[in-house]
């Protein structure tokens, strides 16, 4: 295999042994149970639209198993390429501010300085002269006034006052499944649980911000997220994976 050498990334890597096997992406989607969208994304080493990193090896060795590539291989090359870019893409933060930004940004900043100066100045003068005119006040008053009535307690005045907050503005999924699945779930970029599913199960979940879903059998789930129905792209028995909201 002249062709296939360590200078080709992850990718690379698998189309030509595939290629050179003439092995469909139909075929390894049939033995694998990965969509064809998700291997064309592999084949074109696209990480923006690839799922999580976890989810990216799992997909890399079954792919690799097909095709009789090395599996470790494979995803040692996906790392490597995935360090190379997060080193782009901080080299091009670092380098991309030009100096007619760098001096608007200090504009701003000397200018909400300034503001703070002046609101601290302007607040310390009003506070003296209040915190006066009160002394004066109270030392020419004959004595205090006794309020008349029967005033709401101070937690009476809140209650009626002020509307309460919701309980929640977490992000809530709801799973219902009627077929044998498991299911990879991410939450809040945290670390990734497995849950092995039968018909009849339901599994309820909350998030402060995102769910991130590897599902094993796309046809075997029904799913809703905050109320709404989400679709589930799919055939029965194969994986799919979801980005949600």
């Amino acid at each position: 295999m002249p062709f296939v050498r360590g200078s080709l990334s992850f990718g690379q890597y698998l189309q030509a042994l595939r290629l050179e096997k003439k092995i469909s992406l139909e075929k390894i989607s049939d033995e694998t149970r990965i969509g064809l969208s998700l291997l064309q994304l592999i084949e074109k080493e696209d990480h923006d639209s690839l799922p999580d990193e976890v989810f990216v090896k799992g997909f890399l060795r079954s792919y690799a198993k097909v095709v009789g590539a090395d599996g470790d291989e494979a995803v040692r090359r996906y790392e490597s390429r995935r360090k190379v870019l997060q080193k782009l893409d901080a080299t091009d933060l670092e380098s991309g501010a030009n100096p007619t930004q760098w001096w608007l940004k200090m504009i701003l900043i000397w200018g909400l300085f300034a503001t703070l100066i002046f609101i601290s100045v302007f607040g310390l003068a009003f506070l003296e002269h209040y915190l006066s005119d009160r002394a004066k006040h109270e030392s020419g008053s004959v004595g205090a006034m006794v309020p008349v009535g029967n005033p709401q307690s101070p937690a009476e005045s809140t209650d009626q006052g002020v509307s309460k907050a919701p309980d929640s503005d977490k992000h809530k999924l709801y799973v219902v499944v009627h077929e044998d699945t498991w299911m990879k779930i991410i939450i809040d970029n945290g670390s990734s649980k497995r849950y092995e599913l039968k018909a009849g199960d339901d599994l309820k979940l909350e998030a402060n911000s995102n769910f991130n879903l590897l599902i094993g059998n796309a046809a075997g789930v029904k799913i809703t997220l905050n109320d709404k129905a989400i679709a589930v792209s799919g055939k029965s028995g194969e994986f799919v994976n979801l980005d949600l909201p």
